[in-house]
Formats: structure tokens, C-alpha cells, sequence
């Protein structure tokens, strides 16, 4: 029920027009509904209010997205390097590397010989960081596109692309050293091939050919067969027959994973068998 409207404001006589003036700007301004109104509203007074408090709201809703989508200067802490960096050298990934590379060289014929395996441990370690952080330092662009991939270091800006290179020569050049001089030639040449076969073929083979698993699986083959070298010094049956499993095996692993995959492929542009 409306109120009546009052014949003269007892506020305004009582008090000095600076005063009431000084007053009311002070008070906190009224939103629409808590206004008392002298007359019943009309519908279309009540439509111009509803649609100004949502206009009012989307431009408030707007000035904070636009604030949140401004460039900020992001800061390295030195407490974040540690886990930025096993990020950028996919450290889940290097330790199935490493995983395989030690079944290699446990399963080779010979006596095991401790200092050996860590050297070989340490070597590949390092060789696969290596690989993965030129990896990720040539996907940015396209990392950017795709979910799984858009909260990597190097798209989100955590670290420079010159802290990336650098981290990654950091690591290739100790490990392939520990593999051809601490184990054998052989495993530090094999080391080597797998990081440019890697970095030069296969990452950028993703955007061209499906071809790229093909390519891919020798990567993922050759640390067990790495670990068998390491023993044996050669390249015989063992370590083909190793490398040879492995390499089958990543057809239906890869193909299952990329199926579910397949936007985010498509979204980054490769080409793989999914999409």
C-alpha cells in the first residue's frame, strides 16, 4: 500500500538548508527498490528500472573481466623455479624415460654394476629434460590453443624462452658428456640422435603428416635399448628385440590417448591419426 505523501518534510524546517545539504551527501545512495514510492509504479517504469540495474550489473561484470584480462608482469620467485622447471622438462615423462632405460640395462646380460647404472640414470635424466624443454620452447603457439597444453610455463609466461633454452643446454650438454664418457660412446651417440630426433623431427612433424607416431615411437624405443648398451656396449639382438616391443606397444597406447584428445589436436593444429 503506498504511503502518503507527507505536506511538509519536518527534516527541512528544522534544519538549515547547508546542513541538510551537508546531510544528505553524506548518505549512501538508494537503490530503486528500496525507494518508497508515492504512487503505484507503472510496468514500464518497472521494465526501465529492472533493465538499468542489469545494464548497470553487465558494465560492473565487464570492468572486472576487463581488469582481469589486463598484462600483468608476472615475477620469478626463486621458491617456484624447482617446480616451474620440472614442468617445462615434463618430469612425469622423464621418469618413464628413465623407468624403461633402467629395465634395458637390468635386463642386459653382464654383472650390474652400480656406478654404471647411476651414471646411465643420471645421463638420461638429463638428455630427456633437455628434449623436452626445446620441445615445449618450439610448441608455444601452439600450446596456447589447446587445454591440455595452455598451462604450460613458457605459454603462461612464467619463465622467458631464453631461461628455457638455457635450462635445456644446461642439461643436454652434462648429460650426453656422462653417457660418452662415463658409460660408452655408444650410448652417448644414441643420447644424442634421440634429443635431435626428437626436437627437429618429430615436434615439428606434428603439424605436418600423421607420419609423426611413427617417428615418435623410435624416441620412445630407444632408452631401453640405451640401458642395454650402457651393459653391453653394442648393438645386438637384446637390444633390438627391447626396442622393438616398445615401439609396438606405443601405437595403441598413443592412438587410445589421442582419440580423446582429438578437439584439442585439431583446436592446435596436428596431425595426428585422431583427427
Amino acid at each position: 500500500k503506498p504511503k502518503p505523501e507527507p505536506v511538509a518534510s519536518p527534516f527541512l524546517e528544522k534544519t538549515s538548508s547547508g546542513q541538510a545539504k551537508a546531510e544528505i551527501y553524506e548518505m549512501k545512495p538508494f537503490s530503486p527498490s528500496s525507494l518508497s514510492l508515492s504512487r503505484k509504479p507503472s510496468e514500464k517504469e518497472l521494465i526501465e528500472l529492472e533493465s538499468a540495474s542489469i545494464i548497470q550489473g553487465s558494465i560492473d561484470v565487464g570492468k572486472e573481466t576487463k581488469d582481469e584480462k589486463q598484462w600483468k608482469e608476472m615475477k620469478l620467485h626463486v621458491d617456484d623455479l624447482p617446480g616451474i622447471l620440472a614442468r617445462l622438462s615434463k618430469i612425469k615423462l622423464t621418469a618413464l624415460v628413465v623407468g624403461t632405460t633402467s629395465a634395458g640395462f637390468a635386463l642386459a646380460p653382464g654383472s650390474f654394476d652400480w656406478f654404471c647404472f647411476l651414471l646411465t640414470f643420471a645421463g638420461t635424466s638429463l638428455a630427456s629434460c633437455a628434449a623436452n624443454s626445446i620441445n615445449q620452447f618450439f610448441e608455444v603457439p601452439f600450446d596456447s590453443n589447446m587445454n591440455r597444453t595452455k598451462n604450460r610455463p613458457l605459454v603462461r609466461g612464467q619463465i622467458s624462452p631464453l631461461l628455457a633454452v638455457s635450462f635445456a643446454t644446461c642439461c643436454a650438454v652434462p648429460g650426453v658428456a656422462l653417457l660418452t664418457w662415463g658409460v660408452n660412446p655408444l650410448t652417448g651417440a644414441l643420447g644424442v640422435f634421440n634429443i635431435f630426433l626428437y626436437t627437429c623431427c618429430y615436434t615439428p612433424l606434428k603439424r605436418i603428416s600423421i607420419a609423426n607416431t611413427w617417428v615418435g615411437a623410435i624416441v620412445g624405443a630407444i632408452p631401453p635399448v640405451m640401458g642395454w648398451t650402457a651393459v653391453t656396449g653394442s648393438l645386438d639382438a637384446g637390444a633390438f628385440l627391447l626396442g622393438g616391443i616398445l615401439y609396438s606397444w606405443q601405437f595403441p597406447h598413443f592412438n587410445a590417448l589421442s582419440w580423446g584428445l582429438r578437439e584439442d589436436y585439431s583446436r592446435g593444429g596436428y596431425c595426428m591419426m585422431s583427427v
